[in-house]
């Protein structure tokens, strides 16, 4: 089965979250040529690639800022298809991540000044930018012998709150400072921002998140009852997050080497308050150190190739300033050795906190570096994609655009998944001379992009409808084949995407 096919197949299925079908047909028209278009990802290049820079362009803007249709829509759909290609065997995962999309224009909404990750250590950078928090479904091999595909199943802008304005003192010849009654109103208004900042930051944007996953994947029949795993990263592991942890969930968070941890309490015999804490136990680090913890050995798949892992467990322990009397497992991960320019170099050490102690560890230790493909999935989304570098404005379009570019990608994805197969590289052309040592274990989005392409420049070198008295072939007319049985007309071609690339 053809890519371009499989694709437009799939998003057919969003007709659901449109109310009008014209909508739905220029939705179809954008989710294709945001693919496929070359240079940057803007909705006039989007606009030429659909040969339709000769008409009005106010409804294309429209269907992101003014059209009444939900991001959350898309993801269900995705999410139901997604479901679907995962084995039965394997846990059920979502990673959890916030990124940051970079702007220019002051007055796009929701945009603020955001640190900069890509800083270096020793100087915080600051730039103009939207976050959103992104969430992806992992789908791993059945034996677990192969890389994985994180499936974006959520995109929702998180913006930070908005600070408290630095009041100016009330002029006064005599003394510019600021009167008692003003400051104390100055720290009642900080002492609020402080309260909305827990409940409404990006950990409490977090936690919302991880409630709405839960809640989408209830009404999918088999899924109500199996526990969600969810593989976050230090932001995401606080007490604000652990206090409103879904129920059928498990966070499974990486934390700091110096956290204080506490035993659980011994049973008491007689009078007296029952004790909710043990006594403290040493920091990970310590333990880490510690040579009366033994070291324990799993066989894990990353970075291309299956790894022994060294790992310490320990637990069921406490953590009284993050999750309080909630039992907790913490999981020790020894540095990996890894080779660079010649010299056996070592990764830092990793601790994990887990909030069911009973969880399967080698599961545990797998879904957590199976998280790496999240990040991969941004570095493809804003690079190859070119997500966030359309120039929208309002409101809406601000966080529908982007949302809706992810959720094209994610059945881009599916519709891999569905014709090539989890970690398949057969559909791939001949590969580089410089490559073919070492060939790539799955095909990446870039290459899945160009493989869209090759088939729509199939398309155009078909006639477009069958000759008369002369039955109509697959092999012969592949374009109105494809037309008929998508019911729609396919408004991008080959020409059109090289001739937009000046715009």
């Amino acid at each position: 089965m053809q890519l371009l096919p499989s694709f437009l197949l799939l998003v057919q299925q969003w007709r659901g979250c449109f109310a009008d079908y014209r909508t739905y047909q220029r939705a179809i028209g954008f989710a294709l040529s945001l693919m496929v278009c070359l240079g940057r990802r803007t909705i006039s290049r989007a606009i030429c690639a659909q040969q339709r820079q000769f008409r009005s362009w106010a409804s294309d803007y429209r269907l992101f800022s003014m059209s009444r249709w939900s991001p959350r829509q898309l993801f269900d759909v995705v999410l139901k298809l997604a479901v679907t290609c995962m084995s039965p065997t394997q846990p059920l995962v979502v990673a959890m991540d916030d990124t940051i999309l970079r702007k220019t224009g002051r007055r796009i909404q929701q945009a603020s000044t955001l640190r900069d990750p890509l800083s270096p250590p020793y100087h915080t950078n600051l730039i103009w930018a939207l976050r959103f928090i992104q969430a992806t479904l992992l789908l791993w091999p059945a034996a677990g012998m192969g890389a994985a595909r994180a499936i974006p199943i959520a995109f929702e802008l998180a913006p930070p709150v908005a600070k408290p304005k630095k009041k100016k003192p009330a002029v006064r010849k005599d003394s510019d400072e600021l009167s008692k009654p003003e400051e104390q109103a100055i720290s009642e208004e900080w002492k609020q921002y402080y309260k909305i900042r827990r409940e409404q930051g990006l950990s409490g944007q977090g936690a919302r998140l991880m409630q709405q996953i839960r809640d989408r994947l209830d009404p999918i029949s088999g899924y109500a009852e199996r526990v969600l795993w969810l593989v976050v990263d230090a932001s995401y592991l606080n007490r604000t997050v652990l206090s409103r942890q879904p129920d059928r969930t498990v966070l499974i968070g990486r934390t700091r080497k110096d956290i204080c941890l506490s035993d659980l309490p011994k049973p008491r015999s007689g009078r007296g308050r029952r004790t909710c804490y043990g006594p403290d136990l040493a920091t990970p680090e310590q333990m880490r150190q510690d040579d009366s913890l033994p070291w324990q050995r799993a066989s894990i798949f990353a970075a291309g190739r299956m790894h022994q892992l060294r790992y310490k467990s320990i637990g069921p322990v406490l953590w009284r300033r993050g999750a309080g009397q909630r039992p907790l497992r913490l999981l020790i991960i020894a540095p990996l050795a890894y080779h660079a320019h010649g010299h056996r170099l070592y990764r830092d050490p990793a601790y994990l906190l887990v909030t069911d102690p009973t969880a399967d560890v080698v599961q545990v230790l797998q879904a957590y570096f199976y998280r790496w493909e999240i990040e991969a999935d941004q570095k493809e989304e804003k690079d190859l994609l070119g997500v966030g570098q359309a120039q929208v404005w309002s409101k809406q379009a601000v966080s529908h655009q982007p949302a809706f570019h992810v959720a094209s990608y994610a059945m881009l994805l599916l519709a891999a998944i569905r014709c090539f197969g989890m970690n398949s590289i057969a559909a791939l052309p001949r590969l580089p001379l410089w490559r073919e040592t070492k060939p790539p274990t799955r095909m990446s989005a870039g290459q899945l992009i160009a493989r869209l392409r090759s088939e729509i420049d199939m398309l155009d070198s078909s006639p477009s409808s069958p000759p008369p008295r002369r039955p109509a072939k697959s092999a012969e007319f592949p374009r109105a084949l494809l037309e008929k049985q998508i019911g729609m007309k396919i408004p991008i071609t080959m020409r059109a995407i090289l001739d937009s690339a000046w715009t």
